[in-house]
């Protein structure tokens, strides 16, 4: 009889997984490589990150905006209740 956790042992080799993951990777960096060979090409894909960027940093800042908003209204909200305790507190 043939131990099976010894045969799985014999079979070491690499993970089709990880192969082509590998693979991806290499093709995109060697992709890369020869787009931003090109001086034009340079030139757009700077303008695109920029522009991604920007879009980025305008997006965080309505974010900041909203919290901001929510926060002053949460906040009112709670002055509001804790007279209304406080209110009641007296009456007692």
């Amino acid at each position: 009889m043939v131990n099976k956790k010894t045969q799985n042992k014999e079979k070491v080799g690499v993970n089709p997984i990880v192969a082509g993951v590998t693979g991806a990777v290499i093709g995109a960096v060697a992709g890369a490589a020869v787009v931003l060979n090109d001086e034009k090409n340079r030139e757009k894909v700077k303008d695109v990150l920029m522009n991604v960027k920007d879009q980025a940093l305008s997006y965080i800042e309505d974010i900041q905006k909203q919290v901001q908003s929510r926060q002053s209204e949460a906040e009112e909200e709670l002055a509001v209740e804790a007279g209304k305790v406080k209110k009641r507190s007296t009456f007692c």
